[in-house]
């Protein structure tokens, strides 16, 4: 049995949370000043703590993040995952370095000094900790290598409901290693029989992990799949639109030719001005210079949304609904989610444009902005009395008629399971306008 002093335990706590800060810093690169700053603190009070507590500290460390990522607006289970992750491996590779420091000093050690062994407690906790050190290195890189592996180069960490599911996998074990480690505490079962039952355990979850991982890498693939092919259809939309916009340029060069042909037959001035007036103010005219605004989706610069707003131009205008699009001089960009936003987008021009055919103002407008991180995309659309602002969400409410309330249901849930993303709706003087946040907070 090796004792150890208050101070050689709270150095080992030191090194224990030391490693866990670091890595997770590492992974969501946190090196401002006041996150390093926020981490000392950490570092030192959990330092003191854990000399006390000692075990029961990871539990008061995991319950304090759990309870900080419920006070947040929308929880973020990808930095819950990485905490668990990070927390469950240390307690794991603690409890190996530990046996493997205790076999070294009884390995370097006389055979007369083995019952003295207590008295070497400053020389275990320096072996013990350098032990940690490279068992953790090692670790890290097998995890990374894994991950790279099995997850490829989809990002996983915006899918809220893989995280969600990780999150109650990791949750209870670490829960079960916690309760594995305070029943041999109490039941005082050698350290040799806890490292093996522990071994044992990590070795049963780590292959339920590794099916599920397996699992993880089939669902990303099919929502790589899915993506590109909604992209392929947005692209095919758009080629459709430009198409459009070749023919209706044709059209407006032909009439061209037509005017000059008249007009070369015209001798006199005041009949050459009617016709002109007569021709600027015809609603053929005009329809063509509005189609004019299109053209402000250059500065879209995702090419799915961009093709998106397009299409949906030329939807609107069959609809006999005037879709303006409103866009400042600066490139617009968003730089994740696209896909999803691009799902949220088109179901809420749907709904804006279905309902501006029943009304007598068949204007629908789209806004984007961007100010400092966050990107806003606003849909305007006029509304009747009826409209019910808090009732638009729910499953199967709709204003244009039975069995055609599912589009706002599924902006909602694509809002609430994509980070980063709310939704802002207000109705003012007859009009509805229902805003996509996009935040840079991932």
């Amino acid at each position: 049995m090796v004792e150890i002093s208050i101070f050689d335990s709270v150095i080992q706590s030191f090194f224990i949370y030391l490693g866990i800060i670091l890595v997770y810093n590492f992974i969501f690169s946190n090196t401002s000043i006041k996150s390093i700053i926020y981490s000392l603190i950490l570092l030192l009070v959990l330092s003191l703590v854990g000399a006390i507590l000692d075990d029961t500290t990871s539990l008061i460390l995991v319950l304090g993040a759990i309870i900080k990522e419920k006070c947040q607006p929308k929880i973020n289970y990808y930095h819950l995952n990485v905490f668990l992750m990070l927390i469950s491996s240390q307690i794991v590779i603690l409890a190996l370095a530990s046996y493997l420091s205790r076999g070294f000093l009884y390995i370097y050690l006389d055979a007369d000094k083995i019952s003295g062994l207590s008295e070497y407690g400053d020389l275990f906790i320096g072996i013990e900790i350098i032990v940690m050190y490279i068992i953790g290195f090692l670790v890290f890189n097998l995890v990374y290598k894994m991950v790279r592996r099995y997850t490829g180069s989809f990002d996983i960490s915006d899918d809220e409901r893989i995280n969600r599911h990780l999150f109650i996998i990791l949750l209870a074990f670490f829960g079960s290693i916690e309760m594995l480690l305070f029943i041999s505490n109490f039941q005082g079962v050698t350290a040799t029989i806890q490292l093996t039952l522990l071994l044992t355990f990590v070795l049963m979850l780590g292959l339920i992990s590794w099916q599920t991982l397996e699992t993880i890498r089939v669902y990303t693939w099919q929502k790589k799949i899915a993506a590109e092919k909604l992209q392929n259809k947005q692209l095919n939309d758009y080629l459709k639109s430009v198409e459009h916009q070749y023919l209706e340029l044709r059209k407006f060069k032909h009439d061209y030719k037509n005017l000059i042909a008249s007009l070369n037959t015209q001798d006199n001035i005041s009949e050459i001005k009617d016709y002109l007036t007569d021709y600027t103010q015809s609603g053929e005219f005009r329809a063509s210079l509005n189609d004019g605004s299109i053209a402000s989706v250059q500065h879209l610069k995702n090419e799915i949304l961009r093709g998106l707003v397009v299409q949906k131009f030329f939807y609107a205008k069959q609809c006999g609904v005037k879709l303006t699009i409103e866009i400042a001089n600066t490139d617009f960009i968003l730089s994740y989610g696209v896909t999803v936003a691009v799902r949220i987008v088109g179901n809420l021009l749907d709904n804006a444009i279905e309902q501006a055919q029943e009304m007598t103002n068949k204007i629908v407008t789209v806004a984007f902005n961007e100010i400092d991180n966050t990107a806003e995309i606003a849909i305007s659309n006029p509304v009747d009395s009826d409209f019910n602002q808090h009732q638009i969400f729910e499953t199967g409410y709709s204003t244009k008629g039975s069995n055609r309330g599912l589009g706002l249901t599924n902006v909602r849930d694509l809002v609430e399971h994509q980070k980063g993303f709310y939704m802002d709706v207000e109705t003012k003087k007859d009009y509805v306008t229902m805003t996509l946040i996009v935040t840079e907070d991932k």
